[in-house]
């Protein structure tokens, strides 16, 4: 094998989301679904009043949102279920037509109406009636519609696929929001309600029938599909506590969102003395810049672009919409409420996307379904809650305000705790490595768009020695952001700068002198055997055979036979490794802060012959080695 081999410039690790026709089928159908409950939620709040300046405005809003949701409660886990036991595809498409059905039910009961939107009272009950037949088909459609999106991508892309998926169902209802407030419906016109009622089916129907051309992977093997209880979710949840934590998170995100969303009414008649068509079109405003904000909260999850450590991400996500649902509720300035209402859409949707990639990762597929069903049921129950507590209380418009000034502390406080826990946990063997761990992989995972391949070569106990190629200053990094177990890495003392005592205190560097004068190590025999003695207690030591940085090339430089060596003597398992896709260049705060596409890659571990010789290891470290970075090229190759 040469010895001037070369890796390949850094390509793209998966194939773009835009060229992966089932998913570009799933956001399309999901963009119509997303204008259609839009359509039917203005054309609800015209015809049941709730733009009359004698009305009490969010109570009206949230008896829309409590119909519309109360099927929830029945309808999420039997969806889940029917997930989990036909089609997921051919069931998005019966939710969509269905609902296309209703829209044209509503309509014909509006033939020969005349006037003004608002219809009598004793009528409101047919409103409340489609809008709970449309809930029941979306309580179905949402947990299959999450179950399946793991099925269309694959899981490095899921993150960036829920945010698109979320973000465009975002942009079509704000886009509902803002076409039906401003040109479609009209509150002085029952016949701009039938229009808008025709928009929406014929996006349900048409949309529908995208489905039948997905063609999802990873389908559920046939012994999975045999008949199982509803109450399987409930026992898989008992059984794993993360799932059950990320219940309570969603509980607090979509209660949240409930009263967010409904008391955004109240705050506008409130602060502002708002009323009627000003008030409809304020309220129109302000909900699409919240979705703005979702749109950007969405594609900031994909900057980030890493489903690892989401749970940094949930919980600064927390924190954040917290503070500004706070802001919403305690600042009278229009400037500010817009701007609230921005930020509140851009962290609440960072926490929506990042919970529900979580939980997505750590469930079954063949489960997958009615644990979404579960969840959203469960949401559903404190959201429709909030909903019916607005609708019936007296002077909700007031209170709205009360709640949301509770509220905001208690997403901060929450998110907080749960990031300081979050961070100091982990498999270190100390709070601030696990801190300096964790911190370090987000980085590394979304920064540097890291990929880690044969992580599962690295023993779990036991002396290892790490041997990779050396390409730049971030290589450290990088190999530990890959592995759960703490490497000691060899390093200069020069190096070891005293800013940094808590991280050198906690990783505890093996670090090596140089000769002043010479340049050479000092006491190579005193830090051999240093090395030998980490190794016996069980450590993993990293190190790099080449001695230096591949500064100005991707050649690679003879190998010295210091990791043949410790390891021979220490027993050590060596696992060779390859870095690539890093920045070529001498800079060191280039090797750090320019965004690369890297990968780590970890070979078959294998462990030295007494008998060998350090030249005979050390070159079978090299062509291990050299073998891991053909195999990494013919990989971006294929990309």
């Amino acid at each position: 094998m040469s010895d001037t081999f070369k890796s390949p410039t850094p390509t793209a690790h998966s194939t773009p989301l835009w060229r992966n026709v089932s998913f570009t089928l799933m956001w399309t159908s999901t963009a119509a679904s997303g204008f259609g409950d839009r359509m039917i939620m203005l054309a609800a709040l015209a015809l049941l009043g709730g733009l009359s300046h004698t009305a009490d405005s969010a109570g009206v809003q949230a008896s829309t949102q409590f119909f519309f949701f109360a099927p929830y409660l029945v309808f999420n886990l039997l969806g889940g279920w029917l997930a989990d036991r036909m089609p997921r595809k051919w069931l998005l498409m019966l939710c969509d037509e269905s609902r296309g059905l209703i829209l044209l039910a509503a309509i014909f009961m509006l033939l020969g109406a005349a006037g003004p939107a608002m219809i009598p009272t004793d009528r409101h009950w047919q409103v409340y009636l489609a809008l709970a037949g449309i809930g029941a088909f979306a309580a179905i459609f949402n947990p299959t519609r999450n179950a399946i999106i793991p099925q269309l991508v694959p899981e490095r892309q899921l993150q960036s696929g829920n945010a698109v998926i979320l973000v465009i169902n975002v942009v079509f209802g704000m886009v509902g929001m803002v076409v039906g407030t401003k040109f479609i419906i009209n509150p002085e016109s029952i016949g701009s309600v039938r229009v808008g009622l025709m928009c929406g089916a014929l996006f349900y129907l048409v949309s529908g029938w995208f489905f039948v051309f997905m063609r999802p992977i990873h389908e559920i093997h046939s012994e999975a599909r045999k008949p199982r209880a509803l109450g399987e979710a409930v026992q898989y949840s008992v059984k794993h506590r993360r799932v059950l934590l990320l219940y309570a998170v969603n509980i607090m995100v979509w209660g949240s969102a409930a009263l967010v969303s409904t008391g955004v009414m109240g705050v506008l008649k409130i602060h502002y003395l708002l009323e009627g068509e000003e008030l409809f079109h304020s309220f129109g405003y302000v909900s699409a810049t919240m979705g703005t904000g979702m749109i950007v909260g969405a594609a900031l999850v994909v900057i980030i672009g890493t489903h690892r450590e989401s749970t940094i991400v949930l919980t600064t996500g927390l924190i954040l919409a917290g503070l500004f649902t706070l802001i919403l509720a305690l600042v009278p300035l229009l400037s500010v409420t817009y701007a609230a209402a921005f930020c509140i859409g851009v962290f609440g949707n960072v926490a929506i996307i990042s919970s529900l990639t979580i939980l997505q990762s750590i469930t079954p597929n063949h489960v997958r379904g009615r644990i979404m069903g579960l969840n959203a049921m469960i949401d559903t129950v404190f959201s429709i809650s909030i909903y019916g507590i607005i609708w019936l209380i007296p002077g909700s418009d007031h209170w709205v305000l009360i709640i949301m000034l509770v509220l905001g502390p208690i997403l901060m406080i929450t998110g907080a705790i749960a990031l300081v826990r979050h961070l100091f946990s982990g498999p270190m063997p100390n709070r601030t490595a696990n801190f300096c761990w964790r911190v370090n992989r987000l980085f590394c995972f979304s920064w540097h768009g890291l990929a880690v391949i044969g992580k599962h070569h690295i023993p779990a106990t036991g002396p290892v020695v790490i041997a990779a190629n050396h390409t730049t200053a971030m290589d450290p990094f990088l190999i530990q952001a890959g592995t759960i177990r703490m490497v000691r890495w060899l390093m200069l003392t020069a190096y070891r700068l005293p800013v940094a005592n808590f991280m050198w205190n906690a990783i505890q560097p093996i670090c090596i002198e140089l000769d002043t004068e010479t340049g050479e190590r000092s006491g190579a025999m005193r830090q051999v055997r240093q090395i030998v003695g980490e190794l016996k207690q069980g450590d993993v030591v990293g190190m790099f055979p080449e001695g230096r940085l591949q500064y100005d090339d991707r050649v690679i430089k003879e190998f010295e036979q210091g990791a043949a060596a410790v390891a021979r003597l220490a027993g050590a398992t060596i696992v060779p490794c390859w870095v690539d896709g890093t920045v070529v260049s001498r800079s060191m705060i280039a090797h750090a802060l320019k965004p690369t596409h890297s990968s780590v890659t970890f070979g078959q571990p294998f462990v030295p012959g007494k008998d060998q010789s350090a030249e005979e290891i050390t070159a079978e470290i090299r062509r291990r080695v050299l073998a891991l970075g053909e195999v990494e090229l013919k990989r971006r190759a294929e990309l």
